[in-house]
């Protein structure tokens, strides 16, 4: 606690320590978050000391300061953790009437949960597999920063299958999973999770349930007395966060959303504390009514005269020198009261006015050459001091002192702060940066640049430059080297933007994040991007601009996502904005940072332009492929894969799978999306060999087993798709898309009955089961049965009201019934949503057939026909038309022409048609349906 006879009171310091006081007596009509903010060196934490000196007897006071933390560690469970630690235990004859603690409770079984997810194998696996770890790896960096609590929720993945009973695999190997995929491959698959819901919600989302422990476990702390009695005042708890213009952005989601939102914490006497340089209020603007704050500026003359005055100094003369050489600055006036106190003459002339000098004062050139080269640095140790002074031709040994090396002279310096390593103390490195870069702005550049160099050596040294990119980001030493050359380089020229976006693109891909925020939110924390004249103007700019694309980083550069916010769309169009500034520049990137640049560009593109980057990835991919990381290598053939099978570029796609499977063998999620795409192709006999070969591998591989019964299914093996849903059922008896398959094969085999048993299966398991409600209707009509045919007609409807197959089948159903008239209005909506696809209009084309509107019937197959020749619907409902009025030599004409071009469909749907009757027992026809 520092002194407080020097301590100097103003007016907003007035008002802050005076409404915090009210706060704590009445604090159900007072502010919950108190901060006093200002520029470094203004007397924050000289206030912090007067409101602990105050209340260092009446409240429990927890403090937690941000000062010379490693930035990206800080995160909101630990800043949580480390408050509430030094709340007092109860003593012994309290505990009895004092409740389990929530906050230690909680926080116990989230540990001791992730400890069992990151050592315990998931179900079917005998160890733990590198996937796992990397989901665990993700989910611990998703949570306990607090960026999947606060906003992500992944949209699912479409169906790249038009099929209505398959699904490409979407894992991004390599690029981040998302928390759908977490979930789903991790939590639910896991003994320690799968069957505790409020435990998956923990793990993906403890932030919320964390925070609100926190409050209720700090009020039930307030709450714990031997004999309450009613007049008794609770103990107030303080709770202190200084320095917070170095927390990190998700800290400010955490304070914002979750700790002010409490609505606990308002009516008890637990106040929040801060201490920063910037404004909250302008960040928390929906929160305003719940901060008190103020802001500090320097001394004006009266204070000055009474603060000199406290330290001895009351000769009117040298009290106006000392304000002209100061202007107030009460950081440079407690310079002088150490001067005074140590008995130094204080020089208050004109050319010693900088408090750069102040600071220097009484040094030789080569201590003060010293001092200057430690205030580039972040930190420092001796042997980057040793790299500096020999760079500046300072002799290390005794350049400074006879008896001590510079790093030692150094460190016993009383502005050097010992920490986890070595630095300036804030207030002392601003100043001298700010000094240096007046003097001579090139040689402030060339130095930062120098170190930058240097720390690259360093990471050179550690991973050599020519290793595989993961070799190089599994090393944590690696990476914190690398992250201090990109502040430096930051602050050199422009160089330092790339070497940003290379990290940022290529951490992002690897979920190694730390290297880019670690220096992004150091330079965050030295001033606004747009007013630090210390950075070069473009990269003031360039900061600015992909700020967002640094925050949210692998959470949303390959994936999909949405927001919870109030104003989610809002969010994610910045973020967009912010990525697409960073995606500008992937050209000027080499290695992985530039594949994983192409396949994140590929994303936000038109599928002209995705194909096309998608190429260019694949090219990369070849060059950064190595032998000693087949997981990497062939995730990189993997997502190029899967982005291509979405674009309906089934060949490429394949040859891409290949690549992934010839550098792994037992990547099953390539194995079925290469089945996927060779279905697409037609090439059935193929795909069905493919998912042999999964199976060989995993003979409990369910999607191989759905898959395959796809491509049986295409080739008119009913009999052996019933046997594959059974194969599939037998893993897994809840699996509706398994029944859905299994009643679409008993349809085809023609037994109504048993099918829609299954469909009816498939919906008490999903009742929102889309393709299961279509295809239950299909059965209900091939069985006359359409006023129920209908009602599922209309269940699908529900479901996706924009489906244009919903609206056609349901005018076909009503035609049934003889309701033309609703039926061409619902053949009207499914041409409104989507008037280029031949098979509306074909159906239009039999509704019309079917109520006896010949001409136009006619008018609406041609129409189909025009606008896609080599489709069997245009014919096939030619075909009807004709049956409906009994020519058959023209019937059977189209109907042939249909056939041809799909014989499995056109066949199959002919058997139960009733356009077919007047036709069906002629001998032509019935050889047509066998052929």
């Amino acid at each position: 606690m520092k002194n407080q006879q020097y301590y100097i009171s103003r007016k907003p310091a007035e008002d802050f320590l005076k409404t915090f006081a009210k706060a704590l007596t009445e604090p159900d009509s007072h502010p919950l978050l108190f901060h006093i903010y200002g520029i470094g060196g203004i007397g924050k934490s000289t206030l912090l000391d007067a409101l602990e000196h105050n209340y260092k007897q009446r409240a429990h006071i927890v403090k937690f300061d941000f000062s010379g933390k490693t930035l990206s560690n800080e995160t909101p469970l630990k800043v949580m953790t480390h408050l509430y630690e030094q709340i007092p235990t109860p003593d012994i004859w309290k505990q009895d009437l004092f409740k389990s603690d929530p906050f230690k409770q909680l926080l116990k079984q989230y540990n001791e949960t992730l400890e069992e997810l990151a050592t315990k194998p998931v179900e079917g696996k005998e160890t733990v597999e590198q996937e796992q770890r990397d989901l665990v790896k993700e989910l611990n960096s998703a949570a306990v920063y607090g960026l999947g609590a606060f906003f992500l929720s992944p949209i699912e993945p479409v169906n790249a299958m038009s099929l209505g009973v398959s699904a490409v695999a979407e894992t991004k190997k390599g690029a981040g999973s998302g928390l759908s995929a977490i979930k789903e491959r991790l939590l639910l698959k896991h003994p320690a999770t799968k069957q505790d819901n409020k435990l998956q919600e923990l793990m993906l989302e403890p932030i919320p349930q964390m925070t609100k422990a926190f409050v209720e476990g700090l009020i039930q702390f307030q709450n714990s007395r031997l004999l309450p009695l009613p007049k008794a005042q609770k103990q107030p708890i303080i709770l202190e966060l200084d320095h917070y213009e170095k927390a990190t952005s998700d800290l400010d989601l955490w304070l914002g959303e979750y700790l002010l939102k409490d609505d606990n914490l308002q009516s008890h006497p637990i106040r929040i504390v801060v201490a920063g340089r910037y404004s909250l209020k302008k960040k928390f603007t929906r929160k305003r009514d719940l901060i008190f704050e103020r802001q500090l500026e320097k001394f004006d003359k009266n204070q000055t005269e009474e603060y000199l005055k406290r330290i001895g100094i009351s000769e009117p003369k040298e009290i106006r020198q000392i304000y002209q050489a100061t202007d107030g600055f009460p950081f440079h006036l407690d310079l002088i009261r150490q001067q005074k106190e140590e008995g130094k003459t204080i020089n208050c002339s004109r050319d010693n006015k900088e408090l750069a000098d102040r600071l220097l004062e009484g040094l030789t050139v080569s201590q003060k050459q010293v001092v200057q080269l430690a205030a580039y640095c972040r930190w420092f140790d001796e042997a980057l001091i040793w790299e500096l002074v020999a760079e500046h031709y300072i002799y290390f040994e005794t350049g400074v002192d006879a008896n001590l090396n510079c790093f030692e002279w150094l460190i016993e310096r009383e502005f050097v702060v010992e920490e986890d390593q070595f630095r300036l103390n804030d207030v002392t490195r601003d100043v001298l940066r700010r000094s240096q870069f007046k003097a001579n702005q090139q040689k402030f550049r060339e130095t930062h640049a120098s170190i930058a160099r240097y720390f690259e050596r360093l990471a050179d040294r550690e991973v050599s430059a020519d290793n595989p990119e993961p070799e190089k980001y599994e090393n944590s030493q690696w990476r914190a080297y690398t992250a201090e050359s990109i502040y430096h380089a930051l602050f050199a020229d422009r160089k330092g933007q790339r070497l940003l976006l290379s990290h940022l693109f290529a951490g992002a891909y690897l979920g190694q994040m730390g290297v880019v925020w670690v220096p992004f939110f150091a330079v965050a924390a030295e001033g606004e991007f747009e007013n630090n004249e210390l950075l070069p103007n473009d990269t003031r700019r360039f900061l600015n601009d992909i700020k967002l694309a640094i925050l949210f980083g692998s959470f949303v550069l390959g994936h999909n996502y949405k927001f919870k916010h109030e104003n989610g769309n809002s969010i994610k169009s910045q973020i967009e904005i912010s990525v697409k500034n960073c995606l500008h520049q992937i050209d000027f990137l080499q290695g992985l940072a530039k594949y994983a640049g192409l396949y994140y560009k590929s994303l936000r593109s038109y599928p002209g332009q995705r194909i096309d980057l998608l190429q260019r990835a694949t090219e990369q991919a070849e060059q950064i492929k190595t032998s000693n990381y087949p997981e990497f290598s062939s995730s990189l053939f993997f997502n190029v894969g899967t982005g291509l099978i979405n674009l309906g570029c089934y060949e490429e796609a394949v040859t891409n799978y290949d690549k992934v499977l010839a550098i792994k063998y037992d990547f099953l999620e390539a194995q079925l999306n290469r089945g996927v795409a060779l279905i697409k192709l037609g090439r059935h006999e193929e795909a069905i060999n493919n998912y042999d070969q999964a199976l060989a591998l995993k003979d409990d591989f369910l999607e191989a087993w759905y898959n395959r019964g796809v491509a049986l299914a295409n080739l008119g093996r009913y009999e052996e798709v019933l046997n594959n849903c059974d194969k599939a059922l037998t893993i897994k008896d809840n699996y509706p898309e398994a029944w859905l398959n299994r009643g679409s094969a008993l349809v085809k085999l023609g037994n109504n009955e048993e099918g829609l048993a299954s469909y009816n299966r498939a919906l008490a398991i999903k009742d929102d089961f889309l393709l299961a409600w279509q295809n239950r209707s299909v059965a209900l009509a091939n069985l006359g049965r359409y006023e129920e045919a209908l009602i599922s007609c209309d269940q699908a409807l529900k479901i996706q009201p924009e489906g244009p197959d919903n609206w056609s089948y349901k005018g076909l159903i009503l035609s049934f019934l003889g309701r033309y008239e609703e039926a061409l209005i619902s053949c009207d909506q499914a041409l409104k949503i989507q008037p280029k696809y031949p098979i509306w209009w074909a159906n239009k084309g039999i509704v019309l057939a079917r109520a006896g509107r010949y001409q136009e019937a006619l008018a609406s197959c041609e129409k189909a026909i025009e606008l896609q020749p080599n489709d069997e619907s245009g014919y096939y409902s030619k075909a009807c038309y004709y049956a409906l009025q009994d020519n058959i030599e023209l019937a059977l004409e189209n109907l042939q022409q249909a056939v041809n071009i799909n014989s499995l469909r056109c066949r199959s749907e002919a058997k139960s048609n009733p356009d077919f009757d007047s036709i069906r027992n002629d001998v032509r026809f019935q050889a047509l349906l066998k052929e």
